[in-house]
């Protein structure tokens, strides 16, 4: 009898732990397939929720000076600092240039031959500019016509832009190109658009620039 109940205890043993290893198996893989549903799929096709959340690279924004100045307050450069090249305008007055505060407008020769410095007093919203050449005649004085054959170099004025206008009066300089033979170091008549004619006196010395012929008010 005592040898029965031990075989009988050793089967029920053997069972037990037989099904005890199945439920551990099975306790394993259920784990398995709860941490594989956690992380996300591993078929590349399915993708992560990291993945779908994820916002896509943008590329960088282009700087101003790619966007051709887009990024400019839309204000002149300092006329100090401005290139002396024809059509180039700037706020203020160049290095050597004396202002006045009732002339309208003036002229004076840039260091560099061959080229004027146009200033006209002004508005600081709404200046008034001229244009990059000057031509012998073709203008128009306060006084009348002007023709080539008086020798006078005429510097044009482009229109005025509509628009509210402060009433500060500041001076606007623009670099403006004249024939060869206007530069010869001789005093010139020079017409600025329809506001008058000045007598342009030379340049003091050579790279330097010379003084303002300022209209009277």
């Amino acid at each position: 009898m005592t040898i029965r109940r031990m075989q009988r205890s050793g089967g029920t043993g053997r069972v037990l732990a037989a099904t005890l290893g199945l439920g551990v198996t099975a306790a394993l893989t259920l784990s398995g397939c709860a941490q594989s549903d956690v992380g996300g799929s591993s078929d590349p096709g399915s993708g992560s929720a990291s993945d779908a959340t994820e916002a896509p690279e943008e590329s960088p924004s282009p700087s101003p000076s790619e966007e051709g100045g887009a990024g400019d307050d839309g204000r002149l450069p300092e006329a100090a600092e401005m290139a002396t090249t024809p059509g180039t305008s700037g706020r203020g007055l160049p290095p050597g240039l004396e202002g006045s505060t009732e002339s309208p407008a003036g002229v004076a020769w840039a260091p560099d031959e061959g080229l004027l410095y146009v200033v006209t007093n002004g508005s600081s919203s709404c200046p008034t500019l001229a244009e990059p050449e000057a031509t012998f005649g073709a203008g128009s004085g306060a006084k009348g016509g002007v023709a080539a054959a008086d020798g006078v170099l005429t510097v044009q004025l482009l229109p005025e832009e509509d628009g509210i206008c402060t009433m500060d009066f500041v001076p606007t300089t623009t670099v403006v190109e004249v024939p060869a033979e206007a530069d010869t170091g001789e005093e010139i008549p020079v017409a600025i658009g329809d506001k008058g004619t000045v007598q342009l006196q030379p340049r003091p010395a050579d790279g330097e620039p010379g003084p303002v012929a300022w209209l009277e008010s």
